[in-house]
């Protein structure tokens, strides 16, 4: 909001009136440049390796981006090629495995629940 904030301020009075008649006659629709904008986004591969670091070249066909995670919080990921992939999958696999293996005790010296991790 900051962004859009120092935008609008960067605007001058005649451009306002313009930009609020464009919004209200609906001749501008914001979601559909956002949405546009978003997916843009999502379509650019990283500058760096999740993996290795290493820089990637964006014209290079052995470059790889998975996009993960719960679909109103997306995390993307970029690899310059198989073996970094796997690796990182193998990793995300074995956090997930282990992330289901914690437990609680149930209840600290409080009685607050779930309060005291087991390992």
């Amino acid at each position: 909001m900051y962004r859009f904030k120092q935008f609008l301020d960067s605007l001058e009075h005649y451009e306002l009136n313009a930009l609020k008649q464009q919004v209200e006659k609906g001749k501008l629709d914001i979601v559909k440049e956002i949405n546009g904008k978003i997916k843009q986004h999502e379509k650019q591969h990283a500058r760096d390796c999740t993996t290795c670091s290493n820089s990637l070249d964006p014209y290079n066909t052995n470059n790889y981006t998975i996009m993960f995670g719960q679909e109103d919080f997306k995390k993307k990921a970029s690899f310059c090629g198989l073996d970094c992939l796997e690796y990182f999958l193998k990793n995300l696999k074995q956090t997930k495995e282990g992330a289901g293996k914690t437990e609680f005790s149930g209840t600290n010296s409080v009685g607050d629940k779930n309060a005291e991790k087991i390992e």
